[in-house]
Parts: structure tokens; sequence; C-alpha cells
């Protein structure tokens, strides 16, 4: 069997709390010759564009708890569930839909919507899994869900714009004008002003956060694991996939130094280090080695402009939702086949991302909007070489050229510079 997810990034196997939750549940429930890990970094290999997806015999599998009941119900592994009751399987759903509601909000704050994080360690993260010219569309994506997810929160308009050229912050206004048309002075910024996006909300992601770790600090209770019984479930991997992605060290670790002094959150990072140690198979700095990576298919032209259409389709008003549903989702097999319709809005969608990459190329070719204007003009002969007096001179009537200066009897010499019909320009001289 095959786990196809989002590739290494700080550090970590995988960028996704999902995907490194599934990498942590697989390497301990199956043994490492029975799969393989796959940084595919394409969600369109899953049915309903979803990664982590699990392919094992022509079956694709997406989503973490999805993946854990396929398992579970498919095949002779052991299973970290076998021993919860019924009542306890109902709570681990539960607390999973917690942890992918308000985990992943934070989450997505933190490493998505900040400014700072986005640019210095997020998005270059996703530039380096992905090839051109999809680090153009699927960042930008991945962050504007991103966005949408923190929305309950209040923490949405926190995020700042970005130029999706270079990244960088760019400013919110323009100098303020006054009532004649002139530039107001400068005024010194506020308090406020001048803070970061996780400052200017400290209060409100403190508290989101200590109710966070004590929620999570409150089910696992005295024991090491969640629903004690001395081992692992399902839960508390999907729990060490978001908390070990919330200890990223960004650029204003807030998360970090709130995790620490908190003593719910003391406790969770003693769960993060026994997970780490005690049950988790793959290590911080034998990633590589101690798990079963294999190289992702190559991929074809075809296959990069059709991904790249199909992000492109998603912004299109109107058009988006019809494209996403019309992908589909749940456990399908990959033997079923799409009728022909779909099969030519397919090609349609890969003929637009072709031609798409090709505006783009013309378009980065050409001379940035706004840049300063160059000319360039043949040397100047005759009395142009003189300036505007002798532009004025040159237009006379009747010149033809200059004519060579007529000798002039001393004391003084007169150098003759125009002669046209009954009008004459010359210099004297003083020798």
């Amino acid at each position: 069997m095959e786990l196809h997810v989002w590739g290494e990034a700080f550090g970590l196997p995988s960028i996704d709390p999902e995907c490194l939750a599934a990498i942590s549940y697989l390497g301990h429930v199956v043994p490492p010759r029975d799969w393989s890990l796959v940084a595919s970094n394409d969600v369109s290999v899953s049915p309903d564009y979803v990664l982590p997806a699990l392919h094992h015999d022509g079956t694709w599998i997406s989503g973490y708890l999805n993946i854990v009941q396929y398992l579970a119900a498919h095949t002779s592994f052991s299973s970290a569930d076998c021993d919860l009751t019924e009542a306890q399987r109902a709570d681990a759903l539960a607390y999973a839909s917690y942890l992918s509601s308000r985990g992943s909000a934070l989450l997505a704050f933190f490493l998505y919507v900040s400014p700072s994080a986005w640019t210095e360690l997020t998005r270059p993260a996703y530039s380096s899994l992905l090839r051109f010219p999809l680090t153009w569309t699927v960042p930008l994506k991945l962050r504007a869900a991103a966005i949408a997810k923190t929305e309950h929160l209040g923490l949405d308009h926190l995020a700042a714009d970005i130029d999706p050229e270079d990244g960088s912050s760019e400013a919110k206004a323009t100098a303020p004008l006054t009532a004649t048309g002139f530039l107001r002075l400068p005024t010194r910024p506020s308090v406020s002003d001048s803070m970061q996006p996780e400052q200017a909300a400290a209060i409100r992601l403190q508290s989101l956060l200590e109710d966070f770790f004590l929620t999570l600090d409150e089910l696992r209770g005295t024991d090491t694991y969640v629903f004690g019984a001395g081992k692992p479930t399902s839960l508390d991997f999907l729990a060490f996939g978001y908390l070990r992605l919330l200890r990223v060290r960004t650029p204003h670790p807030f998360v970090e130094r709130c995790m620490s002094r908190n003593p719910a959150g003391s406790r969770l990072i003693k769960f993060l280090d026994t997970m780490q140690t005690e049950v988790i198979q793959w290590k911080d700095n034998r990633i590589q080695d101690t798990l079963p990576w294999t190289q992702p298919a190559s991929q074809s032209l075809v296959n990069m402009t059709s991904r790249f259409a199909d992000d492109a389709t998603e912004h299109i008003p109107g058009v988006g939702d019809s494209w996403k549903s019309w992908r589909g989702d749940g456990i399908k097999d990959s033997g079923e086949m799409r009728d022909p319709a779909q099969v030519l809005f397919a090609v349609g969608a890969a003929v637009a991302g072709i031609a798409a990459v090709g505006g783009a190329v013309v378009f980065k070719a050409l001379s940035p909007f706004g840049a300063a204007t160059h000319r360039w003009e043949a040397p100047k002969s005759g009395l142009y070489q003189f300036g505007d007096i002798g532009a004025i001179f040159n237009s006379l009537p009747g010149f033809d050229a200059p004519v060579a200066p007529a000798p002039i009897q001393s004391p003084m010499e007169r150098d003759t510079v125009y002669q046209g019909e009954k009008v004459e320009v010359a210099v004297d001289v003083e020798p």
C-alpha cells in the first residue's frame, strides 16, 4: 500500500497535520515492508482531492479518519482502537472533530495567516515542494482556505495583503492628502499600528490556546495517552500531528511561549516527548532513514498544466463550486471511469491551462507597468547640435548646411555660422 502525503517541512515528514498523523499511525500499526510513503504533493491523486490518501488494491481512501477505519475493516493489521468501547469511540470521533476545527484554525493562523510566518516559513516550504507553475496557484489557494478557517475565531482580518510575486507585504494605504491636494506630514504611528498580528490579538489568542490545551489535557487526564489503556489510540496520533506543528518555531513564537508557561500546555509537551521517543517510529534527525520513502511518479507537462488549470478554474465565479462537485468525494475504485462529457471538459481545462501558462510567460517578458521610458535618438547634425538656439537658426528659410567660415581681416575674425537668401549670421571672435 502507498500513502500519499504533503512532503517534508520544518524538519518534519510533512507540512500537514493529518498527513503527519497518518505517517505516524501507519508506522505504528503497519510493518515497514508492507507500506511505502510517497511525497506526491499532488491532491489530484485522490478522488476527492484530499491528502493524506492511501492507495491499496486499486482503492483510494482519503483523510486520516477514513484511512484508520479502512485499515481496521479491510486489512489484517491490528488497529490502535480495537480495545475502545462504543462510548470511547464516540468520544474519539467528537474530539477528532474538535481538533479538525479548533486545532486547524489555530494552526492556520500561526503558519498561514500570520504575514511573517507565511513569507518566511510556509510559502518557501511549499515553493520547495511544488514545481512551476504550481507555485503560483497552490500556495495562494491554501492560504485563502486557511484564512477562511480563522473567520469564526475573528482572526481572519489580521492577514496582510501579500504580493503574489515575491510574498512581501504591501502597504495597505498611501500617504493621506489635505483638502488642497498637498501631502500631510507623516504622523508618529500608534502602538497598535506598530504591532504584529500576533501581538494585536494576544489576549484573544492566549484565551483560545489555553482553552485548546486545557481541553486536550482534561481528555488525557492523568494517563499517558488518551483513554488510558497504556497504549496510544488513533486520537493520540491526530493530537500529535496538530500539537507537533503548533510547536514549529515561527518568527513570533507566541504559541511556544504560551504552551511552556501554561500548566496544561506543559503537560502536553511531555505527551509529545513521550510519543516521539516511545511510539513514533521516525526520528527528527533521521527522517529519510526511518521512513519507507518512495519516489513519486514523474509528472508530465500535460499533468502539470491540467493541475494548474484545475486550480485556476476553482477561482472562476460561478464555475468553481460546480467544478469541485464534479470531482466527487469518498472512497472510489481507481478503475471507475467518467463519462465522455467529463473527459472533454477535463481536456478543455488542460488546454486552458496551457494558454494560461503561455500568457503568463508573455506577461513576465513585458516591461513592468509604470517603469521609466527610455528614448534613443540619432546624433544631432547641423545647427541642432547647439541646442534650442541652433534649432531656431536651423529653421530659417534657405538653409542647406553650415558653410565654411570666410576669412576676415584683423583685428577681428568673423565666423559665419549661417548664410541664406538675404540673411547672414556671423560671430565676431577676437584673436
